[in-house]
């Protein structure tokens, strides 16, 4: 026989789990900047750079919470590896975009296509409603993340 949780107790489970998912996915994508031999701030930038698409420096300095200079040195690195690139845009030519190469996307997906197999296989446990709640759960935590940290990085720059 199942017994019934509380409010506060499913709360506290969820957050426990919350955490240990974040702490989890940070030591899988930690063990794959080892084995692709980068550094884990140039691996987040990476990250980035999948979820945006080729962007600006600042742009990406902004998404990867770095400042210029230390983006510059993780472009620099990403470049040498092959696994990114600059490319000039093609309207205004003092604007330099970041893009991922194809290079890195083959290196990268070795690692993370069991994992997106794993997925497909949880999805398939729930139903389009259910997986609607999920979404709407972590778009809606995404958004509260984003609000603080933006609060965040405004304190401690004064």
């Amino acid at each position: 026989m199942t017994v019934k949780r509380t409010r506060r107790e499913l709360v506290e489970a969820l957050s426990r789990e919350v955490r240990r998912s974040q702490n989890r996915t940070d030591a899988y994508d930690e063990a794959v900047a080892d084995a692709l031999g980068i550094h884990r701030t140039d691996h987040r930038i990476l990250d980035v750079l999948d979820l945006e698409g080729p962007v600006t420096a600042g742009r990406l300095a902004e998404l990867a919470g770095l400042t210029t200079g230390a983006l510059t040195a993780a472009v620099d690195r990403l470049e040498r590896s092959g696994f990114a690139r600059r490319v000039r845009d093609e309207h205004d030519r003092r604007r330099v975009h970041i893009e991922l190469t194809e290079t890195v996307r083959e290196a990268v997906w070795q690692y993370y296509e069991p994992m997106a197999r794993l997925a497909e296989e949880l999805y398939a446990r729930y139903t389009d409603e259910q997986l609607e709640l999920v979404l709407d759960f972590l778009e809606a935590a995404a958004e509260l993340s984003e609000r603080e940290l933006a609060a965040l990085r405004a304190k401690l720059a004064h």
